[in-house]
């Protein structure tokens, strides 16, 4: 009885953020974040610019309904680029490329990590990493 509290005390800690939330984060930071769904029924952020690698955010659980209404807790979340590789597969992160946020963590703060290693990775020089 006493173990089921404990994971039941755990469970309520754990903040859960609705995606808006940090959809106009990012926007304050100047980047449009979109939501997507992927298998699963997981909601995946991505954050991409024209002519820029795409960062995935995630995970979350998707809201069909209403998108931005999909919602994410810092317990859990993680961000980095979006690899595949050549038949379509999805690769590992670099270990510095994958970041994940600490619990806790101020929106406003999560949002400008992620747009500063988002700029970051998307000005790496490429010849260089040959």
């Amino acid at each position: 009885m006493a173990e089921s509290l404990e994971v039941q005390q755990t469970a309520e800690e754990i903040e859960w953020f609705p995606a808006r939330e940090l959809v106009d984060a990012m926007k304050n930071e100047g980047l449009d974040l979109q939501v997507g769904q992927t298998g699963g029924g997981t909601a995946t952020f991505f954050l991409q610019e024209e002519g820029s690698h795409t960062f995935l955010i995630g995970p979350g659980s998707f809201n069909w309904n209403d998108p931005l209404e999909s919602q994410f807790t810092t317990a859990e979340l993680y961000y980095g680029p979006d690899h595949y590789d050549d038949a379509g597969e999805p690769m590992e992160f670099a270990d510095d490329e994958e970041k994940t946020i600490t619990p806790g963590t101020p929106m406003t703060d999560i949002a400008e990590e992620i747009a500063t290693n988002f700029r970051r990775f998307n000005t790496r020089d490429s010849a260089s990493a040959a």
